[in-house]
C-alpha cells in the first residue's frame, strides 16, 4: 500500500502547520508519556481521529506506532536510575502481548464489515461503539486516579516530620513496621529501591497479574494508550513499587506490546507511518525530559496529573465527537 505525507493536507490549517503540529503533539505526548507511564494514546489517538479525519482503527494505529520510540527513550533514562523492575514486567507481557496481537486483528477486521459500516446516529458503527466504551473507561479511571492521588497527597504531608508530634512518631512508627523487609542495621528499607521486594510471587499472585496483561494488551490496541493506565495501579498498589518504578516498569509493556501490535496494524494495512515518524521525532526528546522529571517527582503528582488530563480528553473527545443534534 502506496503512502505519501499528502497526509498532512488533511488536517484542518493545511500542510506546515499539519507538520509542526503534529511534531509538537508528540513532544508533548511523550514527555506525559514518560512521567505518567501511559503510552500518550490517550490524547493523540482522539487527536488524529478528530483532526485528521482518521478512522478510529487508524488513529489507535498511528498512536501505537510513534510509543516504540518514545518509550525507548524513556525507557534508557529510567535503566539509567535503576527504576525499572524486570520480573514484574516480562510476568505482564506473557498475556499481553498475545492479546494486543489478537485484537488488533479483530478490531482491524471490524471496521471494515458491512456491520461495522452501519450507520449509528449519523455515526458507523465501529466509531460510536469506540467513542463509547473510550470515553466511559478514561471518565471512570480519571476518577479513580484522582482520589487515590489526593490520598496519597494527604498521606505524604502528615508524613512530614514534625517536632514533637505525637502523630508523627506513630507515622513513622508504622512505616517501620510496614517496611520492614529483612534484617539491616536500621531494620528499614530504603524508601523506593526495595518497595518492590516487599512482592512475594505465588499463584494467586502471578495469576492476577497474567489476568491484568490480558486487559494491559487489549485495551492497548483498542484504545492505542499503551495499557499503562492498568499497569501503573498495579505496580503501585499490588506489587508497593514506588510511583516512578511503576512508570518505569509500565514503559517497559508499552514498549514491547506496542512494537507487535504496530507490525499488525501495518500489516493490516491501517497505519499511516507519516504521521506516526513526525510525532515519533517530537516524542523523543519530550521522553526524555518527562522521565528525567518524573524521576524526581512527589509521589502523588503522577496519579493527580494522569486524572487531569483524562478529564480534559474525555470532555474534549465527547465535545468534537457526539452527534450533533
Amino acid at each position: 500500500m502506496e503512502h505519501s505525507f499528502q497526509i498532512f493536507h488533511e488536517f484542518v490549517w493545511g500542510f506546515w502547520p499539519g507538520v509542526f503540529i503534529v511534531f509538537g503533539v508528540g513532544f508533548f505526548v511523550g514527555y506525559l508519556a514518560s512521567f505518567l507511564g501511559l503510552g500518550g494514546g490517550f490524547i493523540y489517538t482522539p487527536f488524529f481521529h478528530s483532526f485528521f479525519h482518521l478512522t478510529a482503527v487508524q488513529a489507535v494505529a498511528v498512536s501505537l506506532a510513534q510509543m516504540p520510540v518514545s518509550a525507548l527513550s524513556g525507557l534508557y533514562v529510567y535503566y539509567q536510575n535503576n527504576k525499572i523492575r524486570w520480573k514484574q514486567g516480562f510476568l505482564l507481557l506473557v498475556t499481553s502481548i498475545p492479546a494486543a496481537q489478537y485484537t488488533a486483528f479483530a478490531f482491524g477486521r471490524f471496521e471494515d464489515t458491512t456491520f461495522g459500516k452501519q450507520l449509528y446516529y449519523g455515526i458507523p458503527l465501529s466509531e460510536f461503539v469506540y467513542l463509547f466504551v473510550f470515553t466511559i473507561f478514561l471518565g471512570i479511571l480519571a476518577v479513580y486516579n484522582l482520589i487515590t492521588s489526593l490520598k496519597k497527597r494527604k498521606r505524604y504531608y502528615e508524613s512530614l516530620p514534625i517536632p514533637h508530634s505525637e502523630q508523627n512518631r506513630k507515622q513513622q512508627d508504622s512505616e517501620k513496621t510496614t517496611n520492614w523487609v529483612g534484617p539491616n542495621p536500621e531494620g528499614i528499607s530504603t524508601k523506593g529501591e526495595n518497595d518492590g521486594a516487599l512482592f512475594r510471587f505465588s499463584k494467586k499472585s502471578i495469576s492476577i497479574v497474567l489476568l491484568v496483561g490480558v486487559f494491559f494488551g487489549t485495551f492497548s490496541s483498542l484504545f492505542g494508550i499503551g495499557g499503562g493506565f492498568l499497569a501503573v495501579p498495579l505496580f503501585v498498589y499490588y506489587f508497593r513499587m514506588s510511583p516512578v518504578e511503576a512508570v518505569a516498569t509500565s514503559f517497559l509493556g508499552i514498549f514491547l506490546t506496542s512494537f507487535g501490535t504496530t507490525v499488525q496494524f501495518l500489516l493490516l494495512g491501517k497505519l499511516h507511518w507519516e504521521l506516526a515518524l513526525v510525532g515519533s521525532f517530537g516524542g523523543i526528546f519530550g521522553a526524555r525530559i518527562g522521565s528525567l522529571k518524573a524521576v524526581n517527582a512527589k509521589p502523588y503528582t503522577i496519579l493527580l496529573v494522569t486524572s487531569f488530563f483524562q478529564f480534559l480528553v474525555v470532555v474534549w473527545y465527547l465535545v468534537a465527537k457526539l452527534p450533533k443534534f
